[in-house]
């Protein structure tokens, strides 16, 4: 996701928010919002996203089931 696309996105939850309130409890645009916002946390998901997908190739590879 590049910067322009983050700054868009944040725009459209700005204008969301602006609709429903801070405090709407829908947890996908709470963790959009932080995603565009925070490059800490974009971090850990990228490296959470990783580690979940080698988690299920190597349980693929090994698992005979």
């Amino acid at each position: 996701m590049t910067e322009k696309m983050m700054s868009e996105k944040l725009l459209k939850i700005a204008e969301f928010e602006k609709e429903y309130g801070e405090d709407h409890g829908i947890t996908n645009v709470i963790a959009m919002k932080k995603y565009c916002s925070d490059k800490l946390y974009r971090e850990r998901v990228h490296a959470f996203n990783k580690s979940s997908a080698n988690t299920i190739k190597y349980y693929k590879l090994f698992n005979t089931l």
